[in-house]
């Protein structure tokens, strides 16, 4: 055994070394309190019902987390969940009496202590989700002969698996993950005979898995996904553990094919090999899981059909095959099994209808078959238990309607349908579902009319754009107090933005461009909505004024108002609009000038505004109807002062005496006034 020859030179210098604290603390009282001033960290008083000035020598057993024998000796410390920040002191190994430590979740720093050798009467050590770093003192083991749980999860423990551990020969559950161990695991973690529980996740483990591990006759759960990165497959000796109930080989590299050997578990209720390398086919001898209850294999490069074989899985309730190279239809039976409740299927290439059965057991949750090859009608059962909360058809080719049972089932909290070849009327019920958070229907050729009652509480993202949508927007829309997405565009929907729009307090983004009609003025109340982050209004034939209380949307970063017939000015407040990032105003018939706070924005932002000058040009009259008038009123006024100063002067022409006239200046006079004559008469 790997350093023995260390461990029995300095074990007698550990006891030794305690022997010299036993002179110090008399009583496990004095030891706990000294446990509670190193655990403690800085700034730290937890532990307050461990009080420090109690005169019995046996107040210890009543301090929380504490157990004590007939002598008052402590044989259990449980203190978890409590952010000590501090570290374990090397006075823990005078609490030799102890059968059970646990210290978990506190927060605990630094690296454990050698003296933990000397509790050698541990059934139970748990130190997990702490913070404690350095390798593993495997060697501390060596003399805890009743250990039955060590579980160190969640901590930074780095360097090799210690080998000590296969000595223990009363171990039943090791849970080492989470960790930063690395290299192999040891081959002699085959010799641990009574293991039940193998726990390797989540470390930084390499090399080929050992095929040793199928010697483990009494183990039942084995996880050593996660982080670590095998070299090769699977052993086919698995298909010995046949006492496993669980096994959890997922996202750690492996490749090649899946051993039909495993069909010799008839105990395994969980197999999880996703996120891994796997190809080949899907061995039909898996059918011979008959206890098999979730099955996980997404993410490979697997290929070939579903196994018909699979029928026999009747306990199975969750399959995951999505992110393969699957294909051919989905299997008539899934309709039949009687406890299926998960369904994943998406990204393969699936072909034909799915069963019309499907969802008949009354027990499907989620179902997701988005991106395949999908064809025929919308299963009328999916929801026939009420229990369905996730339904996911998008990217495929299902014709036909949306069954109206689907607007009744409460339980949906997703509905994603979007990218098939749908049609008919969306069920009104869609939209008043309880707990739908969110609901998008594009891309397909959805008709008719929104609904005028709208209620959906939990509702926050509806797409319902690219469509045949017809109608007037509802005003009840307003009732989606959650709502942060709408997306309405690519529609042929008409009349004015309902002002109930505006009410909603988390809406972010709004989008009715693009094919749809909508008309009127933008309205006022759009400042209440200071939540908007994005707006595209764009394509439509609003007309109107910008109203000047956009600029209040301090959290706006996109305005599209382009593509419609808007008039008057940019608002100058809108200059102060820090956020907006992308403004697009072209193809109006906006006047004025661009504010000069807008030198952020190219030319295209404006285009297709004739009479909207650049920034430096001309400032922008007070009203459009100043504009307008702006040519005719210099004439009037022109023309008045013109007549007044030419009776003016013929006044007093008229005033000088007739014998102080020349002849030669009477008849200039009288050409001038000729020629005046024509002015006024012209």
């Amino acid at each position: 055994m790997r350093n023995l020859s260390w461990v029995l030179l300095h074990v007698p210098v550990v006891f030794l070394l305690f022997s010299a604290c036993s002179s110090s603390y008399s009583s496990d009282l004095e030891v706990l309190l000294k446990l509670k001033s190193a655990m403690n960290g800085p700034n730290v008083s937890g532990l307050v019902d461990w009080p420090e000035n109690s005169s019995s020598p046996t107040a210890h057993c009543s301090f929380s987390g504490v157990s004590c024998d007939h002598d008052s000796r402590v044989v259990s410390l449980n203190v978890s969940y409590i952010p000590l920040c501090g570290f374990i002191p090397r006075e823990i190994g005078l609490l030799n009496k102890l059968v059970n430590l646990t210290i978990a979740a506190d927060n605990l720093t630094g690296r454990l202590p050698v003296e933990i050798a000397n509790l050698t009467s541990l059934k139970v050590l748990n130190i997990s989700n702490n913070l404690f770093t350095g390798n593993f003192p495997g060697e501390i083991f060596l003399g805890m002969t009743e250990l039955e749980i060590l579980d160190t999860y969640n901590n930074n423990f780095s360097g090799p698996l210690p080998t000590e551990l296969a000595i223990l020969k009363r171990i039943k559950h090791l849970s080492l993950g989470g960790n930063f161990f690395s290299g192999p695991i040891p081959d002699v973690y085959s010799e641990i005979q009574s293991l039940e529980y193998l726990g390797l996740n989540g470390n930084s483990q390499t090399g080929k898995f050992p095929a040793s591990l199928g010697r483990l006759s009494n183990l039942k759960e084995m996880y050593v996904g996660y982080f670590n990165a095998f070299d090769g497959g699977i052993p086919p000796e698995l298909g010995s553990l046949s006492s496993l109930q669980v096994l959890d080989m997922s996202s750690c590299n492996l490749t090649g094919e899946i051993p039909k050997s495993l069909n010799l578990l008839k105990n395994l209720q969980l197999l999880f090999l996703q996120i891994n390398r796997l190809t080949g086919y899907i061995p039909p001898e898996l059918s011979g899981l008959v206890s098999l209850r979730q099955l996980d294999l997404s993410i490979n490069e697997l290929a070939g059909e579903i196994p018909e074989s699979f029928s026999t899985l009747t306990n199975i309730t969750l399959i995951n095959l999505f992110k393969n190279h699957l294909r051919g239809p989905i299997p008539a039976y899934f309709g039949d099994l009687p406890n299926l409740e998960v369904l994943q299927v998406w990204e393969n290439n699936f072909t034909f209808e799915l069963p019309n059965n499907l969802g008949q057991n009354g027990k499907l949750k989620l179902f997701d078959v988005a991106t395949n090859q999908l064809t025929g009608p919308v299963p009328l059962v999916l929801c026939a238990g009420g229990k369905l909360k996730t339904l996911i058809l998008m990217e495929n080719f299902f014709s036909g309607a949306i069954p109206m049972e689907i607007g009744d089932c409460k339980s949906l909290t997703r509905i994603r349908i979007a990218k098939n070849l749908l049609s008919g009327t969306i069920p009104a019920g869609i939209f008043n579902l309880p707990s739908v958070e969110v609901v998008e229907v594009s891309d397909n050729y959805f008709s008719g009319e929104l609904p005028l009652k709208i209620s959906g509480d939990a509702l926050e993202t509806l797409v319902l754009s690219n469509n045949r949508i017809t109608g007037k927007i509802p005003s009840a829309i307003g009732n989606l107090k959650n709502l942060r997405t709408l997306s309405l565009e690519m529609n042929r929907l008409s009349g004015e933005i309902p002002s109930e729009l505006f009410g909603l307090p988390n809406l972010m983004n709004i989008n009715i461009s693009a094919n749809n009609h909508i008309s009127g003025e933008i309205p006022t109340s759009i400042a209440r909505c200071t939540s908007l982050s994005s707006i595209d209004f764009s394509r439509n034939n609003l007309f109107g004024e910008i109203p000047k209380e956009i600029a209040k949307l301090m959290m706006l970063s996109t305005l599209n108002l382009s593509n419609n017939q808007i008039t008057g000015c940019i608002p100058e407040e809108m200059r102060d609009m820090s956020s907006l990032v992308t403004l697009d105003l072209s193809n109006n018939d906006l006047v004025g000038r661009v504010p000069s706070g807008f030198v952020i924005y190219d030319d295209s932002s404006f285009a297709g505004n004739p009479n909207l000058g650049p920034q430096s040009h001309f400032s922008c009259p007070s009203s459009l109807g100043e504009v307008q008038n702006s040519s005719q009123t210099h004439g009037r006024f022109c023309s008045p002062v013109l007549i007044v100063c030419i009776a003016v002067f013929v006044t007093a022409l008229l005033s000088v005496p007739p014998q102080s006239r020349q002849p030669r200046k009477q008849r200039r006079h009288r050409d001038r006034g000729a020629r005046e004559g024509h002015v006024r008469t012209h």
